[in-house]
């Protein structure tokens, strides 16, 4: 290695100040080169991604606060629910009506509640009645089966009477 070191030693003082100082220079041009495109440009490029996924997710965070505040707010209404079996059955009904869901068959199943069926409905009237049962009257099924059946939804809902 040093014989090595030697060699470059006499062949570089050989050189004349001219070819020296442009040797020099174009050694600097190709550290520089090197240093751009092999160190830079990739730390910009990971630079530019991490800013990208930090936006992304600074959104997903905000829209995440968004959807906690909207569900505290449903949590916080004062909605009393029916006081009695004539009134969650009108309710429930009233609610469906209004969501377009057809009720074709209602249960009285005496003091353990009221349930109702629909043979035909389409995801958007499901949504919408459960959504005005929920934020109207305070209700939700006790239980509730959904079943896809000839492209339309068969519904079968119970609600237990209030106590």
């Amino acid at each position: 290695m040093d014989a090595r070191a030697q060699r470059v030693r006499h062949w570089w003082r050989q050189r004349e100040p001219r070819e020296r100082w442009m040797l020099a220079v174009m050694v600097a041009a190709v550290a520089a080169f090197v240093l751009w495109y092999g160190v830079m440009v990739p730390l910009r490029a990971a630079a530019d991604a991490a800013h990208q996924r930090h936006a992304r997710a600074a959104l997903a965070l905000v829209e995440a606060e968004l959807q906690r505040a909207q569900l505290q707010a449903l949590d916080q209404r004062d909605v009393a629910p029916p006081a009695d079996a004539a009134a969650l059955k009108r309710a429930v009904l009233a609610s469906a009506s209004t969501a377009g869901l057809a009720v074709s068959r209602e249960r009285d199943e005496g003091a353990d509640g009221f349930g109702i069926e629909a043979d035909a409905a389409t995801p958007h009237q499901l949504f919408a009645w459960l959504d005005a049962l929920r934020q109207q009257h305070g209700l939700a099924p006790s239980a509730l089966s959904v079943a896809r059946s000839a492209g339309e939804l068969r519904v079968q809902a119970r609600f237990a009477t209030p106590q």
